[in-house]
């Protein structure tokens, strides 16, 4: 009987945590080692850092796994391995099924894959470790929702993550961060801005900047500056269509924050502006229109319930179907020719093969869970909820008065809230909604389902799938396909 080869990983969010020590973790899982006969080959270890911002290691162990460099992967306790989100999970499911001779093992809980009660038991650790996510993320929004009301441009705080093209993150004398202008990044952006509202086409603004050399925001180059480091013979990237229409199109561009789905506004429901805009409000407008009058195809019905998920490997484009009369299904290509001279050589890969690739792993993930719809029901009328839209409704008046009425947004805001208001005076109540049980599992809607309903059950488990170029003739799918699972927000620690 051949050996089997062990790989072992440990974590903790806190190394204060005597009691569950990476130290003792891996002392009672090389215990199990020696007593089953399984030689340990690897020990990879996550000291003080939290489940859901570091799993480089996590990965790096699971693809000793999928490799057949090790049979049998060990961590201590399963929420070492869950607390990384269902993304994390759902990729150990895909490796065991994919290797029927590997075994993962939770030592804690005496947990094992070769268990007929494996995937229910790791499924309900999963959703335990969702649910506690789920407090820790809502104080995280309560935090960011205080910050971001602050009104005071001398107050404001910068809240991490990328900085937005033609901005640097500067020190705050009262602590923290704050983004002003950058001399250098917002000149260009706001070239490229009036030049599109002038007429440039999106390619010629592409190429525009390409050819002056300017660094992409997600560049080694602009990061190495952003960060006052050498940027001598570093990448600056590659400018594309996407790239330059989400710049154009960003709120940031004239100084606010974005949150959910809208941008931040103040309490009478005007957009608040946190930092000094790189462009005016008119030109901002100006752009908005255009770009949604060279937009028709947004409103096209999805043909595949994969459009959107799939991008090339090679430069990060949206993969598009592409029908063709000899092939029933057709398959998905990588269309940006947006730079001549540097167009993406092309990534195509088979429709039918990628869907039913991808449907068997989602529903073996999720088939067997139930299904909820959004029950509504009306409740009293809130007469507060409708003094505050009335006041709302004085407050916007009077901004459309001021000289610098931004009326690309005020108007539209008006029209939103004297809506509200007719539906408040007319209705008995409010609606409350709340989700309650179809009686049917997701595997069933699966399969009753259109591509829209299909894309609906999806949009929560995965950000995207990084199709790579075929490395031989008639490669399997899978080994093209680079799954971003979605992840919920970081959380602090254990």
């Amino acid at each position: 009987m051949k050996v089997k080869r062990s790989v072992l990983y440990t974590r903790v969010s806190r190394s204060t945590e005597e009691s569950v020590s990476v130290d003792r973790q891996e002392r009672e899982l090389r215990q199990v080692a020696e007593r089953e006969g399984w030689p340990v080959v690897a020990v990879f270890q996550d000291d003080g850092l939290s489940g859901r911002t570091e799993r480089a290691k996590a990965d790096a162990a699971l693809a000793m796994l999928a490799e057949g460099r090790a049979e049998v992967l060990m961590v201590w306790e399963m929420s070492r391995w869950s607390r990384m989100g269902l993304g994390a999970v759902a990729k150990l499911v895909e490796v065991l099924d994919a290797k029927p001779d590997a075994l993962f093992l939770a030592q804690k809980e005496s947990l094992r894959s070769d268990q007929p009660a494996f995937r229910l038991m790791a499924s309900v650790i999963s959703e335990v470790a969702r649910m506690e996510a789920e407090s820790t993320r809502d104080r995280i929004k309560a935090m960011r929702s205080y910050v971001l009301s602050e009104t005071d441009p001398s107050q404001t705080r910068w809240l991490g993550g990328p900085v937005p093209f033609g901005y640097q993150a500067v020190a705050r004398p009262g602590g923290g961060k704050a983004l002003q202008l950058d001399p250098e990044e917002a000149p260009v952006a706001r070239e490229a801005a009036e030049k599109f509202v002038a007429g440039m086409s999106l390619t010629d603004v592409t190429r525009l900047l390409q050819e002056r050399h300017v660094a992409t925001p997600q560049s080694p180059a602009r990061r190495a500056r952003q960060a006052g480091k050498p940027v001598d013979g570093l990448d600056a990237g590659t400018w594309r269509i996407t790239t330059v229409r989400k710049l154009l199109l960003s709120p940031t561009l004239i100084g606010r924050t974005t949150q959910g789905d809208g941008v931040v506004t103040d309490a009478t429901g005007l957009p608040i502006t946190r930092w000094e805009p790189v462009i005016d409000v008119g030109t901002w407008n100006a752009i908005q229109t255009k770009a949604k009058a060279r937009a028709p195809y947004q409103d096209r019905k999805a043909s595949s319930w994969l459009s959107g998920f799939l991008f090339c490997g090679l430069c990060g484009s949206v993969l598009y179907v592409n029908s063709r009369k000899d092939r029933v299904n057709g398959s998905f290509r990588c269309a940006n020719k947006a730079i001549p001279g540097q167009a993406c050589k092309g990534v195509s890969i088979s429709r039918e093969g990628v869907e039913a690739y991808m449907e068997g792993t989602i529903l073996r993930m999720i088939g067997g869970l139930d299904e909820y719809r959004v029950s509504e029901r009306v409740e009293g009328t809130d007469a507060g909820e409708l003094d505050a839209v009335a006041q709302a409704i004085a407050d916007v008046q009077s901004a459309l008065a001021g000289d610098e009425a931004d009326y690309g947004v005020l108007l539209p805001r008006l029209d939103k809230l004297k809506a509200r208001r007719r539906a408040l005076q007319e209705a008995p109540g409010r609606v409350v909604k709340t989700q309650v049980p179809t009686g049917r599992t997701l595997a069933d809607a699966w399969a009753e389902g259109d591509v829209r309903e299909r894309q609906w059950i999806i949009s929560d488990m995965i950000r995207g799938i990084e199709v790579q170029p075929a490395a031989r003739p008639r490669q399997p799918v899978e080994e093209r396909l680079v799954i971003v699972w979605d992840e919920p927000e970081a959380e602090p620690d254990d």
